[in-house]
């Protein structure tokens, strides 16, 4: 899974507008590898139609789709998995709804850690590595040491770092020890998603 997990794309609704499915796709063809729809404010029904349609453009493309926090509309559109973040769901509850799907867990601390690690949660996604515009509740920044260090204390488990990463410093996060990235901004903001994700993936792998 650590492939499938290298450029994840979160494709987060404060970015929406009339290019965001187009946006989505060209960060797909550039080297995206999984798209997480993520949706904090809104309704719930146009939630489940944009993120429907989301579905449809990975599928196209084989890379994996998954759900924030959401487990009921992950089960509705039988997504590839779940994201959890830690005052989500508790793992195992989730599990109960959305089964073997893949599952992940965000850890900003070793307080965090602590608590994925002994959930049965597929990936661990560490961060925010530095100050991102995406997630205004991202709390203090982890930054490349700190980020190195919760890597040394996890386990086998895919990993991967999200928050402020950017073609600037996606080397230094890397270097971390991960497995791949979680981006939104880079990508959903960008005038040309696929030349951008086609650049992470020169230096991601």
């Amino acid at each position: 899974m650590k492939e499938k997990l290298r450029l994840y794309l979160i494709a987060d609704f404060k970015y929406y507008d009339e290019n965001f499915l187009k946006k989505v796709e060209e960060a797909i063809k550039g080297g995206v590898t999984a798209v997480q729809v993520r949706c904090v404010e809104g309704g719930d029904r146009k939630f489940l139609h944009i993120a429907r349609e989301v579905q449809k453009i990975t599928q196209d493309h084989d890379v994996l789709f998954f759900i924030n926090n959401r487990a009921d509309i992950a089960f509705i559109l039988d997504a590839d998995g779940l994201h959890l973040g830690q005052e989500d769901l508790p793992v195992e509850e989730a599990r109960r709804i959305v089964g073997n799907k893949i599952i992940g867990i965000s850890v900003g601390n070793e307080y965090e850690l602590d608590y994925a690690l002994k959930t049965d949660a597929d990936y661990l996604s560490f961060g925010s590595v530095f100050v991102t515009p995406t997630k205004e509740d991202a709390g203090e920044p982890i930054g490349a040491e700190g980020l190195r260090k919760l890597v040394k204390l996890s386990d086998d488990r895919p990993k991967i770092a999200i928050g402020g990463i950017t073609l600037e410093n996606v080397k230094e996060v890397m270097d971390a020890g991960v497995d791949g990235i979680a981006v939104s901004s880079a990508l959903m903001l960008a005038r040309n998603p696929f030349d951008v994700a086609k650049k992470f993936r020169e230096i991601t792998g």
